[in-house]
């Protein structure tokens, strides 16, 4: 039988080295990659707004990634979750244990002055709240500072 890989992909600070990774981990057939953005929602006097991205953005990232790899003949499924303002983390936590992952993929989210502390606040939460493996990807600087990489060619398309 195989495992489940969950890539956890952030559509305002995709990182394309987790998604290389992810597919790194990936063996064959009876492996799957779990695709998965989580929409952050906030609720207040104007309603409820979307605050993590524009509208359709990760639509459209996760649409491209998962066409890419099933092209490239990955098993792939991908899902667009939704929660509360500071929930993403443990959105992400319950779907690895929905889809019973044997890994947490995610990708950096920002490059910091502090070379030993390269994470975001969502990755940090991972990192705590999981009862899992959890791989955090680096983001290579040369990419962190270059909007024009092939992640931003896919948002595009």
């Amino acid at each position: 039988m195989g495992k489940n890989i969950l890539l956890a992909v952030d559509a305002q600070q995709y990182a394309p080295e987790a998604t290389e990774m992810a597919l790194g981990l990936w063996h064959g057939p009876e492996d799957r990659i779990i695709l998965l953005h989580v929409h952050e929602f906030a609720v207040g006097r104007f309603g409820r707004l979307q605050v993590d991205c524009p509208e359709d953005v990760a639509e459209r990232l996760i649409t491209n990634i998962k066409t890419t790899m099933t092209d490239a003949g990955v098993n792939v499924s991908a899902e667009i979750g939704e929660t509360h303002v500071g929930h993403i983390a443990r959105a992400i936590i319950e779907a690895a244990e929905k889809h019973d992952a044997a890994i947490i993929v995610l990708g950096s989210a920002r490059t910091t002055d502090l070379p030993h502390i390269p994470f975001g606040s969502v990755t940090h939460k991972v990192l705590h709240l999981a009862t899992r493996p959890v791989m955090i990807v680096p983001r290579q600087a040369k990419r962190a500072h270059q909007p024009e990489h092939a992640a931003a060619a896919a948002m595009a398309g």
